[in-house]
């Protein structure tokens, strides 16, 4: 009987320790939800962001647990929890300060320099993590694509190094014309705009080429530890050939980069189909600086545009990706990682691993938007998961 209870606490502990926490964060003026707002337990490195609905899980949470909310332009939230579903978090917006904007016409200049040096003192030092991906391909406003995977990853502020796929799935509809980008997951990595980028062209933003955008303070996020100073960086040259904007969120204080945006022009890629304009795309990449020296690299959004014309029929594919990385742990750099290039294949990644559906079924990591959950639900009543074919 002794041994009965014990083993009933111990059921009790495990199971405690094994809470999935889920919710949705939301503008506490307006009640509009927020994306990308971080989300981590306060002492572990487990951690989310929401996606584009505001909405958030967070699995292997031992409960009671204190959430830490964090948002450049939303004033911090810390809070205890005991439950662990349907949590409503409201967040106060920070303050915007436009009045020092145009006092110093050189700042933003010298903001941009100082982070970008920072990150170059930490070039050689490699982070890891667990990360999710999702990729949506749309056509004509209707989705025809869906890829996720987990996978372990290798990275620094410079780039993605190398990642080792653990578990995928692939589902598709064929309704006559299709589209499919072959490696998402690499223009993903690349174009999302790391801290630090050594690249030769001048039309991207680097140490070597400031001079070449007109950088401007657009407003200061006043923040309770120091200003988040919001930074934009437009291309001054030839817009006809491949070039990025970017803005940066940026700390006054102490010149870590915690948001940036890229709107991306021109893209250089090649399509065996007529092309009506070259491709377009946007990333959001949000980082982590609460517990380093550098920001940590924790998401990419990206949306890739085109707009072609296939045997007379004008189609318009976007292809929207997530990536999330909801854990570091430094105990992955003992595997071995396979280096990340355009070369790498997303679906022969995907088709050398067998589809595992009890993994799958339920598997709140990354919650859904409305329409990813929608197409998902539809994939899996037709079993097309793991089939590789138009179900």
């Amino acid at each position: 009987m002794r041994h009965h209870f014990l083993l009933l606490l111990l059921m009790i502990g495990i199971a405690a320790q094994a809470q999935t926490i889920q919710g949705k964060v939301v503008d506490e003026t307006t009640g509009e939800p927020i994306p990308f707002v971080s989300i981590g337990i306060v002492g572990t490195n487990n951690s989310t962001v929401t996606n584009d609905a505001g909405e958030f899980i967070i699995k292997n949470v031992g409960l009671p647990a204190k959430l830490r909310y964090s948002h450049v332009s939303y004033l911090l939230l810390e809070n205890e929890i005991n439950a662990a579903n349907n949590l409503f978090v409201k967040l106060k917006p920070a303050a915007i300060n436009l009045k020092t904007v145009v006092v110093d016409p050189y700042r933003g200049q010298r903001l941009v320099k100082a982070a970008l040096e920072k990150a170059t003192q930490f070039q050689k030092e490699s982070f890891y993590g667990n990360a999710f991906y999702r990729q949506l391909t749309s056509i004509n406003g209707k989705p025809s694509q869906i890829y996720e995977l987990f996978y372990d990853l290798e990275f620094n502020v410079s780039k993605v190094k190398g990642w080792l796929a653990k578990q995928s799935r692939f589902a598709e509809l064929n309704e006559g014309v299709s589209f499919s980008m072959s490696n998402q997951s690499y223009l993903t990595f690349a174009l999302a705009g790391y801290l630090f980028e050594d690249r030769k062209s001048g039309k991207f933003v680097t140490l070597k080429n400031l001079k070449d955008f007109e950088i401007t303070i657009e407003k200061y996020i006043e923040q309770k530890d120091q200003d988040i100073a919001v930074v934009s960086c437009k291309y001054k040259g030839s817009k006809k050939h491949f070039y990025i904007n970017s803005t940066y969120y940026i700390g006054v204080e102490d010149t870590k980069v915690y948001r940036l945006e890229n709107s991306i022009f021109n893209l250089p890629m090649t399509i065996n189909v007529t092309s009506k304009m070259p491709p377009a795309g946007t990333t959001i990449a949000t980082f982590n600086g609460t517990k380093t020296d550098i920001p940590v690299l924790e998401s990419i959004s990206s949306k890739l545009y085109l707009n072609l014309n296939i045997r007379g029929r004008a189609l318009n594919p976007v292809i929207s990706s997530m990536l999330t990385v909801f854990q570091l742990d430094k105990n992955l750099k003992t595997q071995k990682f396979t280096e990340l290039n355009r070369k790498v294949q997303d679906k022969a990644i995907i088709e050398s691993i067998a589809y595992q559906p009890d993994f799958w079924k339920d598997n709140p990591i990354v919650k859904q938007t409305a329409l990813e959950d929608t197409f998902i639900k539809m994939m899996e009543s037709k079993s097309a998961f793991g089939t590789m074919i138009d179900p």
